[in-house]
């Protein structure tokens, strides 16, 4: 069974990646891409979060790509290079010494570069057979039924309501910081608070904890 998963800032409890996996996959730092360690190095680690689990893999990569389509809307930055609902399981392991070996000097498909079906005419017979290739496999989600759960997890995930035991500052210390944000720079308040100048500079603009009133 997989799971769908968001990773934060550890510093400033932001959102900043969104992945499907299975077993310890959300806690490692592992195949990642450089952007992703960046922002880690930057902010002293990650927190993870899950937004779903037990689902079968077709349902995550679903869930996945609906949830980087909601953060992307609200604004937020994500280190997904790219919309998601792709790659495979069966391919998280790197290659062997012996298999890398085996692919040196391949020239499999080299014979058929730059051949496109440009002025090739194709048999009925041909084209029956590709159109029922493209249609694919229903999917084995048809028609089944979410729970109440799995409907408000999902639901959270695209309006991004806070997680508000995750937050790095009280409601007070908000309200606090707004006070102090007219004769007291980002700096200052960030160590007094000990968060990072990011999370100061977002509440200033209104970007972070805009339910606190």
């Amino acid at each position: 069974m997989f799971y769908v998963y968001q990773h934060l800032t550890r510093d400033t409890n932001v959102i900043f990646y969104v992945g499907k996996g299975k077993g310890n996959r959300c806690n490692t730092s592992k195949g990642r891409n450089r952007v992703w360690h960046r922002i880690v190095n930057k902010h002293g680690g990650f927190t993870v979060q899950k937004v779903i689990e037990n689902i079968d893999e077709e349902f995550a990569f679903l869930v996945e790509m609906e949830t980087i389509d909601a953060h992307k809307k609200r604004g937020l930055f994500l280190s997904n290079m790219t919309d998601g609902g792709e790659g495979t399981s069966g391919f998280s392991h790197p290659h062997t010494e012996e298999h890398k070996e085996s692919l040196k000097g391949n020239k499999y498909g080299a014979s058929t570069w730059g051949i496109t079906f440009k002025g090739k005419i194709h048999s009925e017979e041909q084209k029956a057979k590709w159109s029922h290739m493209r249609k694919g496999t229903p999917s084995p989600r048809k028609g089944v039924k979410l729970t109440d759960e799995t409907k408000e997890k999902i639901r959270i995930a695209r309006t991004g309501k806070p997680v508000l035991s995750r937050r790095a500052l009280t409601n007070e210390q908000v309200l606090e910081i707004r006070q102090k944000l007219g004769y007291r720079n980002i700096a200052m308040l960030a160590r007094e608070y000990k968060v990072g100048e990011s999370t100061i500079r977002r509440i200033r603009d209104g970007e972070r904890y805009g339910d606190v009133l």
